[in-house]
């Protein structure tokens, strides 16, 4: 059931406070207790760091020490597997973290993981044409395209609902350049999985499935040039994540709109808590004084490698309890397609409930928005920028020079870039040093690194 709730009055915005890698793009901080004394307690040194040792003999401490040197290494060796079988961490995604076999194959329609993780992420599309591609179940990493006339009539919504999107997709049959021998994947009947639905077979027509599983990245109301704070429905797949706070929910991050129950956000946006139950997700407001729809949250899904030192892997998923009703103001944004590209130079645009002034420790409770410029890594990671920091995960987006910048866009919120007519997004505003300073520009997330993973999750999350 998807609620509403309106403010008896208006309530302040909680300001931004400083992350590991700049002021305004990290997620608000609860208010903490009493801070630790400013001076250091007088206590009398200890005799001896290790007082057990002294009733040993040397004997004994070598034997001692040859104890806790095999504890340690068993604590190491089950910490690795631990990570080796590890899909989901508990603590991060609320999804029980899962046991693998060790030689395990992807994709092969066989559940070799405790829950089909090896199954997962096994479908894709690919190209401006969202052309449909399985991987084979006989080697991995071989991707073939679905013969629109070897399939029932049901497999591309089989194939969406699967994926996690409740909509009704659109499908069309395409010829593609690149398969001279038009081999494909044809449908056995099976509906076990979405690889196990289908064989390696001849497609003689040379069609194949173009799938889109949700009418996305399209707006429903026109745009006004011109202005910083976005109008209503400029942006409607920009969301508002609140964080319960005693019996307060207030602003934390931004977050963009994938379907009707997932939701595309950072992964530092979690680090006091990913507890489902402590989020609400707000759709289709462009401002936190009048707060309308939002959607409790089932699961949060953190991504496993993410580091809180260099916010690299900064990604996260949210699954809602309620799936929202698409509006004019509430619609998704686009995933990028495989060998989706946005090359250094490419406009696009950051959303979220930012800062107008750099010096400001508070954020607009009004949606705001800005063009920003993809910047190749290599630019930003000359030495007089970050230095070589920015990993194949990240991308930079804004102006060398200075200026615009994410403090108009929010942690976790929506970099879209506009191509062929659909928004899809390319970023997920992650860090950056400062606030529109020259050579310091945005760090986002790069989208197009994830889409596995995205897929994967959303696939998993959806069937749990």
């Amino acid at each position: 059931m998807v609620h509403c709730s309106y403010p008896n009055s208006y309530p302040s915005v909680p300001p931004h406070h400083p992350g590991n890698n700049g002021p305004f793009y990290r997620p608000y901080t609860i208010q903490p207790g009493a801070p630790p004394p400013h001076y250091v307690i007088n206590r009398p040194p200890p005799s001896r760091k290790f007082p057990l040792l002294s009733c040993l003999s040397s004997r004994g401490v070598s034997m001692f020490i040859l104890i806790v040197a095999v504890i340690v290494l068993i604590g190491l060796g089950m910490i690795t597997a631990y990570k080796l079988n590890a899909f989901n961490g508990l603590g991060n995604s609320g999804i029980p973290r899962e046991d693998c076999l060790p030689n395990k194959t992807l994709c092969n329609g066989i559940n070799e993981c405790s829950k089909g993780g090896d199954e997962a992420g096994c479908a894709r599309f690919r190209g401006d044409i969202s052309l449909l591609q399985i991987m084979s179940r006989k080697k991995e990493n071989l991707w073939l395209p679905v013969c629109a006339t070897g399939v029932n009539d049901n497999f591309p919504t089989y194939v969406c609902r699967r994926l996690g999107f409740l909509e009704q997709p659109i499908t069309q049959e395409v010829t593609i350049n690149d398969n001279p021998n038009n081999v494909g994947m044809v449908g056995n009947g099976a509906t076990n999985s979405i690889q196990g639905s289908v064989d390696v077979g001849s497609c003689p027509s040379g069609k194949y499935l173009s799938v889109q599983c949700n009418d996305c990245g399209s707006r429903k109301m026109g745009r006004i040039i011109g202005g910083t704070e976005a109008n209503q429905g400029e942006w409607p797949w920009q969301v508002s994540l609140h964080q319960q706070s005693g019996n307060k929910f207030s602003h934390v991050c931004g977050g963009t709109l994938l379907n009707t129950q997932w939701v595309l956000t950072a992964a530092h946006c979690f680090t006091q808590t990913a507890s489902p139950s402590q989020w609400r997700v707000y759709a289709g407001t462009i401002s936190l004084y009048y707060l309308s729809t939002y959607s409790t949250v089932t699961v949060i899904i953190r991504h496993e490698d993410y580091n809180t030192n260099t916010d690299d892997f900064d990604m996260a998923l949210m699954r809602l309890r309620s799936p929202f009703a698409y509006t004019a103001s509430i619609q998704p944004a686009c995933l990028p397609m495989v060998g989706q590209t946005f090359n250094p130079g490419t406009k696009c645009w950051i959303s979220g409930f930012g800062k107008t002034v750099a010096a400001s420790d508070d954020s607009s409770p009004a949606l705001m928005e800005a063009e920003v410029e993809v910047i190749s890594t290599q630019v930003c990671n000359n030495v007089d920028a970050y230095n070589g920091v920015i990993t194949d995960r990240m991308m930079c987006a804004g102006d060398m020079r200075g200026g615009t910048d994410s403090c108009q866009g929010d942690s976790g919120g929506p970099l879209v870039c506009e191509q062929n007519g659909r928004w899809s997004v390319a970023g997920v505003t992650s860090w950056g040093t400062g606030c529109g300073q020259a050579k310091k520009p945005g760090v986002y997330a790069r989208v197009t690194m994830f889409l596995s993973w995205i897929r994967s999750q959303m696939e998993l999350g959806s069937s749990s």
